[in-house]
């Protein structure tokens, strides 16, 4: 069996092409984004609002009242402002973050919508070439788990990122601003986290980067295996099948334990580290406060301060991830977005008004390999030439492999010939319109597919003007009519995928 698709390539962390392209598709709702954008000026002023109500709770009330500098009264009142101003702002800090999640999630749904609807709109017109060299698995994840990649991009990272490094920029003034000498003390632990971050992105990259290629393998094998169960068990090929999953199950269970294994070292690291400049800043401005040089209030917010400093910087390393996840998923995504579809109908193309189904090859040299002059070995036909007469019975006769398909759909324009043409009512087939072109054909395949729906839908495949007449005529007139009549409902009968019932 074909060997599975790999996705290994891990891409640049930030590509400012690609960004530029997934920028377009956020463009039909660039005012909601400015929105969440302009919300995190209000977000950032409220989530750094606690400490300095607490500062001044404690240096302007609590303590005086203890020293009996303030009157009890005065510092019942001075508490029950702060503790409201306090209240206040956690209610305008959940209105604000409950709307700017719910903006940003609704551009990300919203993107991937758009994106998924072009992906697929851009397959329904790529030519069979395309097909026949990228399986189904490979195209389901391009509609899927790509785009899924981005919508944690669309919904969440770009926002996000964007008020993580706001937050700890006005959080790193506010600090020097209140005491320089605990805000350096804060910011002595700053390279060793970097240091820790550098190297759990590191480790991050490369686990994900074996989770990627782990599941794309999990899944071509699922496909070709699934697809291929009657030959797997009509030569007992059960036990070999199960090992060779277990094989691929095992790889992705070890991918995701070294995942496991960094967050695990990642979190507890940089909480050790938050807390060991905790302990510093307890030590140096409990020493200061013995010392009379430093308030209680001050200390305190430094603490709560200091609580926060580093979690931006955490929720800016997962940032990353996805942001290198995302890039890699919009490469392939727009890898098939570029793909040209090199089978259409021209801006001149003709329609038959009235077809009279002379069919004639005239020379016709073909060969699967799109390239403009094949080898030798890869024409699959060499000058053929014949001619249809309308009304005329013609039958094709051949061995496997001699071309018999193959005509068919060239003259059905699923392919493209290197040398010849090929005519319809003494009109070269690339010059008529190309849905005009086979709504003239009725086709009886080898191997009918049948989509999910009903019998009446697969008969009518969404072509407007059939009614139900008509369906029921058709039924009929290929000897299916009684068959069809005995089922419960008839021709409204549900049939699932491969034709079950």
């Amino acid at each position: 069996m074909s060997n599975p698709h790999e996705e290994e390539a891990l891409g640049k962390a930030y590509d400012s092409r690609l960004m530029r392209r997934l920028l377009r598709y956020m463009a039909p709702y660039k005012w909601w984004v400015v929105l969440a954008l302009g919300l995190v000026a209000i977000v950032t002023p409220l989530e750094l609002a606690p400490p300095l109500l607490f500062k001044n709770a404690i240096d302007r009330y609590f303590v005086p009242a203890m020293k009996g500098a303030v009157g009890e009264g005065q510092a019942w009142q001075g508490i029950l402002w702060i503790s409201a101003i306090y209240f206040f702002v956690l209610i305008l800090d959940f209105l604000a973050q409950y709307a700017q999640i719910r903006i940003m999630q609704r551009v990300g749904q919203q993107t991937m919508y758009d994106m998924r609807s072009g992906i697929f709109g851009h397959l329904q017109r790529l030519p069979m070439t395309y097909f026949d060299r990228n399986p189904v698995g490979r195209l389901v994840t391009r509609v899927t788990t790509d785009v899924d990649a981005l919508n944690d991009l669309f919904a969440a990272g770009v926002v996000t990122m964007i008020n993580d490094l706001f937050l700890l920029v006005v959080m790193a003034v506010l600090l020097f601003r209140i005491d320089v000498r605990l805000a350096l003390d804060t910011l002595a632990v700053l390279p060793g986290i970097l240091i820790v971050t550098f190297v759990f992105r590191h480790f991050v990259r490369e686990a994900n980067r074996k989770i990627r290629t782990a599941i794309a393998r999990i899944n071509a094998f699922l496909q070709e295996y699934i697809s291929g169960m009657h030959v797997v068990q009509l030569f007992n090929r059960e036990p070999k099948a199960i090992a060779e999953f277990e094989r691929r199950n095992r790889d992705n269970m070890l991918a995701w334990r070294d995942a496991i294994l960094a967050y695990a070292l990642f979190y507890p690291a940089v909480e050790f580290l938050s807390f060991a400049t905790i302990a510093l800043i307890f030590w140096a401005g409990g020493m200061r406060i013995l010392g009379g040089t430093l308030t209680l209030g001050v200390l305190t917010a430094f603490t709560m301060y200091a609580q926060r400093f580093f979690r931006p910087i955490q929720d800016l390393s997962e940032k990353f991830n996805i942001l290198q996840s995302a890039m890699a998923a919009s490469e392939r995504i727009f890898k098939l977005l570029d793909e040209p579809v090199t089978i259409e109908s021209s801006a001149d193309a003709r329609r038959l008004t009235a077809a009279r189904g002379e069919i004639e090859f005239r020379n016709v040299w073909f060969s699967y390999r799109n390239v403009a002059e094949p080898a030798d070995e890869d024409w699959v036909l060499r000058d053929v030439s014949f001619r249809i007469s309308p009304g005329q019975t013609f039958a094709i006769v051949g061995h496997t492999g001699a071309g018999k398909t193959t005509l068919i759909s060239l003259l059905l324009r699923f392919y493209d010939i290197q040398r010849g043409q090929i005519l319809l009512d003494g009109i070269d087939v690339r010059f008529l319109d190309l849905q005009d072109l086979r709504r003239h054909f009725g086709i009886v395949l080898q191997d009918p597919f049948l989509f999910t729906g009903t019998i009446e839908s697969n008969i009518r495949l969404g072509t407007p003007g059939i009614i139900r007449d008509d369906v029921e005529r058709a039924i009929d007139k290929i000897g299916l009519g009684e068959f069809v009549h005995s089922l419960p409902e008839g021709i409204a009968t549900s049939v699932n995928e491969r034709g079950s019932t």
